[in-house]
């Protein structure tokens, strides 16, 4: 099985990035990077010391219930280009020492028992056994510190 790794939509991010309202009706907070744990989850990069960036509440889901979480994320105020990412590669912005990983079904409802915080050398593999779980359509990556999302696992269509 291969992996493919999903940031955020374009079309968000180009909606956030003109002052569109945030999922809780606020326009995003433009802050400058001190160079430090600013991850974009539109280029899965980092953003850079003296850059520009956005802050903004997101839903990273299609239709609201009550497993769609909204939380914070970041995002270069600016333009910017996602990285060249190889099949089943961890995205590079991902380096924190652990994360929460947890499973989601086609209708986008967590289920029980798929989640947990895994140390970052242990994510494919947990990926791997996640995404081959009977029901489990997706699994989000977010901060096992501060909850914040930061991209979603897929199974990767293959050629």
């Amino acid at each position: 099985m291969h992996i493919k790794f999903e940031p955020m939509d374009k079309a968000t991010a180009e909606h956030l990035r003109s002052g569109g309202a945030d999922a809780n009706g606020n326009a995003p907070e433009r802050r400058i990077s001190d160079g430090t744990g600013v991850p974009c989850r539109c280029c899965m990069q980092m953003v850079g010391k003296g850059e520009p960036y956005l802050i903004a509440a997101w839903r990273p889901f299609t239709a609201t219930h009550a497993y769609a979480e909204t939380g914070p994320v970041f995002l270069h105020a600016d333009l910017c280009t996602p990285a060249p990412i190889e099949q089943d590669q961890l995205p590079a912005f991902l380096q924190s020492p652990d994360y929460i990983l947890r499973g989601y079904d086609a209708d986008q409802r967590t289920i029980y028992g798929t989640g947990g915080v895994v140390k970052l050398s242990e994510i494919e593999a947990r990926l791997e056994e996640l995404l081959t779980s009977p029901g489990v359509e997706a699994v989000h990556i977010r901060s096992s510190r501060n909850n914040c999302y930061h991209c979603k696992a897929v199974r990767a269509e293959t050629a």
